[in-house]
């Protein structure tokens, strides 16, 4: 799933994009992208503190923070961000160079060229689905299928990928609906589990890769069982 942001000031410019990304989304068999959209600079910023976008869709004329500077910050925070520039003028089109943005649109934004700028960032990962998050002030991108489990520690959740492990601060809730994948399993609700890196299960418990051990869910084995024989082998 790609989690995008649509920043643009004048509210029926931001509803046209939106409009052709639910077009796209739908042409492309219902690719997961998950928008939102942003009317000023300063709330999409407060947003990025606690949510990892991996599309940008920015205007260039804002307002106190124009599109380019807005973008060079997201870049500090987030290296892999891709930049997809909207504008009524080509005046800043060495800068959108220089940024490395994915497209700059012309206003009025053809549908083509929409659909253009979405399918070199959208095709670029579609073979493998990404998890992106914040954790000490640093982003992370890790493959969905490489992270073992996460589990709920109070307000933090610790989400370990083989040797490492990192504290995010957010819902359990929102990370089951970013790791949508099949081969995700909820044991309650302070753990997820990916079953294909269980290495051994009982009626009791449930044992991953590194040791780490989980209570099975009372009347939850059989099914359990059978969802860690399909993924596993």
């Amino acid at each position: 799933m790609f989690r995008l942001a649509i920043c643009d000031d004048e509210k029926s410019s931001a509803a046209e994009a939106a409009e052709l990304l639910e077009k796209y989304r739908k042409s492309r068999g219902d690719l997961e992208i998950k928008a939102d959209i942003f009317y000023t600079s300063l709330d999409l910023l407060a947003a990025i503190e606690k949510t990892v976008y991996d599309i940008y869709i920015l205007d260039i004329y804002i307002d106190k923070i124009n599109g380019i500077e807005l973008a060079q910050t997201i870049k500090k925070n987030n290296e892999d961000a891709q930049i997809i520039f909207m504008t009524s003028s080509n005046a800043f089109y060495k800068d959108a160079f220089r940024i490395h943005a994915v497209h700059y649109l012309e206003k009025p934004i053809l549908e083509e060229d929409f659909f253009d700028a979405l399918d070199r960032v959208c095709e670029t990962d579609e073979a493998d689905d990404y998890f992106t998050f914040r954790d000490s002030g640093q982003v992370h991108r890790v493959l969905c299928s490489d992270i073992m489990y996460v589990e709920s520690e109070d307000h933090y959740k610790r989400i370990v990928v083989g040797q490492d492990s990192y504290l995010v601060r957010s819902t359990m809730q929102e990370i089951k609906n970013d790791l949508d994948e099949p081969y995700f399993y909820e044991l309650g609700v302070k753990s997820i589990v990916n079953l294909k890196k269980v290495l051994k299960i009982t009626k009791e418990s449930v044992v991953m890769e590194d040791g780490k051990e989980f209570s099975v869910p009372r009347g939850k084995y059989r099914v359990l069982s059978e969802m860690v024989l399909k993924y596993t082998f």
